[in-house]
Protein backbone atom coordinates (compact mmCIF):
# COMPACT_ATOMS: atom_id res chain seq x y z
CA UNK A 1 0.00 0.00 0.00
CA UNK A 2 1.35 3.79 -0.90
CA UNK A 3 0.90 6.51 0.94
CA UNK A 4 -0.65 9.26 -0.17
CA UNK A 5 -0.67 13.31 0.15
CA UNK A 6 -4.19 13.07 1.87
CA UNK A 7 -2.73 10.74 4.28
CA UNK A 8 -0.40 13.45 5.64
CA UNK A 9 -1.85 14.60 9.04
CA UNK A 10 -3.18 18.44 9.04
CA UNK A 11 -0.43 20.37 11.08
CA UNK A 12 -1.13 20.56 15.07
CA UNK A 13 -4.48 18.06 14.48
CA UNK A 14 -6.25 16.23 17.04
CA UNK A 15 -6.89 12.60 16.36
CA UNK A 16 -9.14 11.33 18.79
CA UNK A 17 -7.53 11.43 21.89
CA UNK A 18 -4.15 12.07 20.70
CA UNK A 19 -2.52 15.13 19.68
CA UNK A 20 -0.23 14.92 16.42
CA UNK A 21 2.56 17.83 15.75
CA UNK A 22 4.50 18.90 13.23
CA UNK A 23 8.45 18.35 13.83
CA UNK A 24 9.88 18.60 9.93
CA UNK A 25 8.36 17.77 6.82
CA UNK A 26 8.41 14.04 7.47
CA UNK A 27 8.69 13.99 11.71
CA UNK A 28 6.01 14.15 14.04
CA UNK A 29 5.04 13.91 18.06
CA UNK A 30 2.43 12.07 19.44
CA UNK A 31 1.34 13.94 23.02
CA UNK A 32 -1.64 12.78 25.33
CA UNK A 33 -3.28 16.06 25.52
CA UNK A 34 -5.27 15.29 28.61
CA UNK A 35 -1.82 15.39 30.51
CA UNK A 36 -0.15 19.07 31.26
CA UNK A 37 2.77 19.85 28.73
CA UNK A 38 5.33 19.69 31.60
CA UNK A 39 4.48 15.91 32.71
CA UNK A 40 6.90 13.88 31.25
CA UNK A 41 3.94 11.15 30.81
CA UNK A 42 2.58 13.72 27.92
CA UNK A 43 4.57 12.52 25.03
CA UNK A 44 3.95 9.15 23.75
CA UNK A 45 6.25 9.09 20.34
CA UNK A 46 8.10 10.57 17.73
CA UNK A 47 7.08 9.50 14.03
CA UNK A 48 8.92 9.40 11.11
CA UNK A 49 8.36 9.11 7.58
CA UNK A 50 11.40 7.09 5.81
CA UNK A 51 11.64 7.37 1.92
CA UNK A 52 9.67 4.91 1.03
CA UNK A 53 6.85 5.94 3.31
CA UNK A 54 6.57 3.80 5.99
CA UNK A 55 6.40 5.48 9.39
CA UNK A 56 9.03 4.39 11.97
CA UNK A 57 7.45 5.13 15.28
CA UNK A 58 9.48 5.24 18.36
CA UNK A 59 7.45 4.40 21.78
CA UNK A 60 8.30 7.01 24.77
CA UNK A 61 5.95 5.47 27.27
CA UNK A 62 3.86 2.69 27.94
CA UNK A 63 1.24 0.74 27.15
CA UNK A 64 2.11 1.19 23.44
CA UNK A 65 1.82 -1.00 20.29
CA UNK A 66 4.17 -3.70 19.49
CA UNK A 67 4.53 -2.58 16.27
CA UNK A 68 6.58 0.34 15.32
CA UNK A 69 5.99 0.43 11.75
CA UNK A 70 2.78 1.59 10.29
CA UNK A 71 1.78 2.49 6.93
CA UNK A 72 -0.60 5.29 7.58
CA UNK A 73 -1.58 7.53 10.57
CA UNK A 74 -5.04 5.69 10.34
CA UNK A 75 -2.96 2.17 11.34
CA UNK A 76 -1.15 3.74 13.45
CA UNK A 77 -3.58 5.75 15.73
CA UNK A 78 -5.66 2.90 15.52
CA UNK A 79 -3.13 0.52 17.45
CA UNK A 80 -2.43 2.97 19.82
CA UNK A 81 -6.01 2.98 20.88
CA UNK A 82 -6.04 -0.69 20.87
CA UNK A 83 -3.17 -0.65 23.29
CA UNK A 84 -4.54 1.50 25.71
CA UNK A 85 -7.89 -0.29 25.73
CA UNK A 86 -6.34 -3.31 26.48
CA UNK A 87 -4.00 -2.50 29.08
CA UNK A 88 -4.88 -2.75 32.45
CA UNK A 89 -6.22 0.20 34.76
CA UNK A 90 -3.22 0.13 37.44
CA UNK A 91 -4.69 2.53 39.91
CA UNK A 92 -7.29 0.21 40.81
CA UNK A 93 -6.18 -2.64 43.72
CA UNK A 94 -5.14 -6.12 41.75
CA UNK A 95 -7.47 -8.74 42.36
CA UNK A 96 -6.90 -11.27 45.08
CA UNK A 97 -5.73 -14.67 44.54
CA UNK A 98 -7.51 -16.94 46.79
CA UNK A 99 -4.82 -19.26 47.71
CA UNK A 100 -2.10 -16.61 48.44
CA UNK A 101 -3.52 -13.97 50.71
CA UNK A 102 -1.49 -10.77 51.09
CA UNK A 103 1.48 -10.16 53.35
Amino acid sequence: MSVTISDVPIPASSHGDWELTPLGRDSWRICDPARRRADADCLIAYVDRSPTGVLDVLWLRTPCPRTTRFRGFRQLFEALDLAVANASDRSKKPSPIPRRPPL
